[in-house]
């Protein structure tokens, strides 16, 4: 430890950067790009492993959607009423602006109650759903981080001790840009640059051990379980417990969450009793996944997953959709040689009718007037429906024999 402080200690302070609009002839916000990326891949994993145990994708497709929309308009309400509550008050139609100011907390909080909500309407088991949610939620956010370290949207508090070893996390903001209103915050620091914490680049570091280990755990390889008694297929269970990848996720995430709001400057956040909203949740989400880890590791119970390995599971459902493919392909082409066989035996109905009705012309005599071959014509075609009509019963009733043989 005290040779890696020695190194950072040498180090450089990390320039500043900034990434803004991406000029592509619309202008697009390297920060949405970046937020967009981030949750497809997590909705890609949140799919993964829901697939693996069997959830069907009316399921995944509706879980998905609610969390997302109802954590954007969490993260936007919550910041609004915690955050930027005066501005609330004179402008009440600040709670509808989403795009104006959005909070981490908030997004959790609204993510939760679209959750909850969807979770108990579909009566779905609870520990598996918050596994399958939480897998896809950290890594969209996590990839979300980047986007707020690359756009400086989490600027801390000046370093105390710009010599001191961890000061080699910080960057050097330039005074005159005033990022963050460091320049208003700190109007003694009269040089060039203000060294400072970059939040969200703190953060996103912490984060990645952290979805690494909770990656490992939740996609490590099933334990055999026997046998299915009716398909005669093999079982498989998880080797932790449903719901633990949760908690162990809020038991992580709340402590960095909570020290990292020392880092800012004290009169950004508004205080509640000493401390910030984001800090308060964080007491409250180490709190509630700690209790609920006990109850999990004390009572819960392994997940069923439908194979060994979420790759397996992906390697069935890809020769499942392409068994259900040839089968329609096959029914399709049945269904066209049956086509073409009732057109070609109609066909052919229609061609003896025209020979019979020529036939029955010529046999007319030479002298009979042209009523008489008219009503001789027309007894031909009574005939010949009276003919079709006897089809259709012979063939009707063969159908009854055979369905009463069946």
């Amino acid at each position: 430890m005290y040779a890696l402080g020695l190194s950072l200690s040498a180090a450089a302070t990390l320039p500043y950067f900034r990434l803004g609009q991406l000029d592509v002839g619309l202008p697009i916000q390297a920060f949405g790009v970046i937020v967009a990326i981030g949750v497809l891949i997590g909705a890609s994993l949140l799919r993964r492993y829901a697939e693996w145990h069997g959830f069907s994708d009316d399921h995944i497709r509706g879980l998905t959607g609610w969390v997302t929309v109802t954590g954007f308009i969490g993260a936007h309400v919550f910041d609004v009423l915690f955050y930027q509550w005066d501005d609330f008050v004179e402008n009440p139609a600040l709670i509808f602006m989403i795009w104006k100011g959005i909070a981490s907390y908030g997004g959790f909080l609204g993510g939760a109650m679209g959750w909850w909500f969807y979770v108990w309407w579909k009566r779905l088991p609870m520990r598996e759903m918050a596994d399958i949610t939480v897998i896809g939620l950290l890594v969209a956010f996590s990839i979300g981080r980047i986007g707020c370290t690359v756009v400086s949207d989490h600027v801390g508090a000046a370093v105390a001790n710009p010599d001191a070893w961890y000061a080699g996390l910080a960057m050097d903001y330039p005074r005159a840009l005033n990022v963050g209103n460091l320049a208003k915050h700190y109007p003694h620091m009269t040089g060039e640059v203000i060294k400072a914490w970059n939040l969200g680049l703190i953060e996103f570091m912490y984060l990645v051990p952290v979805n690494t280990f909770i990656l490992w755990l939740s996609f490590r390889k099933a334990k055999p379980n026997g046998t299915d008694a009716k398909t005669g297929r093999a079982k498989f269970i998880h080797k932790t417990n449903a719901g633990m990848a949760t908690v162990l996720t809020g038991v992580l995430y709340a402590p960095i969450r909570f020290f990292l709001e020392f880092l800012r400057p004290t009169d950004t956040d508004p205080r509640y009793i000493g401390m910030t909203f984001a800090q308060w949740c964080s007491i409250a989400a180490f709190t509630g996944a700690a209790i609920l880890a006990y109850r999990i590791v004390k009572n819960g119970k392994p997940s069923e997953p439908v194979a060994e390995t979420a790759g397996e599971a992906q390697r069935q459902l890809k020769m499942a959709f392409r068994e259900s493919d040839e089968e329609v392909a096959k029914d399709k082409k049945k269904g066209d040689k049956d086509d073409k066989a009732e057109k070609g035996k109609a066909s052919a109905k229609n061609e003896a009718k025209k020979g019979k009705d020529i036939k029955m012309m010529e046999t007319l005599p030479e002298d009979d007037d042209e009523e008489l071959a008219k009503e001789a014509l027309a007894a031909g075609k009574k005939a010949d429906k009276d003919e079709e009509k006897d089809e259709e019963k012979a063939e009707g009733k063969a159908d009854d024999d055979k369905k009463a043989e069946k």
